[in-house]
């Protein structure tokens, strides 16, 4: 079962041993370009960025895509996240991300959030119920709190709310790929196809960035 599942997902988004065709994609109907392009933090790296919230069902769902995907991206590229802050709901879970970061525990925890919001269905919508949550990790309530009202969580936040406005995205999941280009699943037809686009976009900026050298 396992195996026939890591086929599939080999062929959804192109994993090596994938027969996965090559297409061109254009630019306003599978990609938008972004009116102002991003600053990206390392010129000579090619930075891919999610756009999600804890709170989509949709992230939920492409995040196994997504951890496959990146497992195999090439030394160039670099992928980072940002939390979507829509609401006040999903404010409290980008800063509840920007503590898991400042805690050092984000790899262990980012995962099991997810599940424990859309599988488990807890109730840690709150920082109370995010503190117990967190303290099965390993993290003190006392940690928590004192990481989740950090000025460098809040800063983290409002950064995160500028890349949003910057971003224009309709909706979440959405990739930004090396701040210059927006790709959501409505225009991509999915999220495995989604991902295409992206390694599409990357080959693109490489080849630019190549041309250029």
């Amino acid at each position: 079962m396992l195996r026939t599942y890591g086929l599939l997902l080999a062929l959804m988004i192109g994993l090596p041993g994938a027969n996965a065709a090559t297409f061109e994609y254009e630019e306003g109907t599978h990609y938008v370009e972004l009116d102002l392009p991003i600053k990206t933090r390392n010129p000579e790296q090619i930075e891919v960025a999610e756009y999600f919230s804890y709170a989509c069902p949709h992230c939920f769902q492409f995040e196994p895509l997504v951890n496959a995907w990146k497992a195999r991206l090439d030394e160039d590229v670099v992928f980072r996240r940002t939390p979507a802050i829509w609401n006040r709901d999903y404010q409290f879970l980008a800063q509840v991300y920007f503590t898991a970061q400042a805690l050092d525990v984000l790899d262990v925890v980012h995962g099991p959030i997810f599940r424990a919001i859309h599988a488990e269905r807890r109730a840690i919508n709150n920082p109370e119920g995010m503190a117990e949550f967190f303290s099965e990790y390993g993290v003190s309530k006392v940690d928590f709190a004192k990481a989740f009202s950090s000025f460098g969580v809040r800063a983290g936040v409002q950064q995160a709310e500028a890349r949003g406005r910057a971003y224009r995205a309709r909706g979440v999941p959405a990739i930004i790929v090396n701040g210059k280009y927006r790709v959501e699943a409505s225009m991509a037809g999915g999220n495995a196809e989604m991902l295409r686009v992206v390694d599409f976009l990357i080959r693109k900026e490489r080849a630019a960035r190549d041309a250029a050298d």
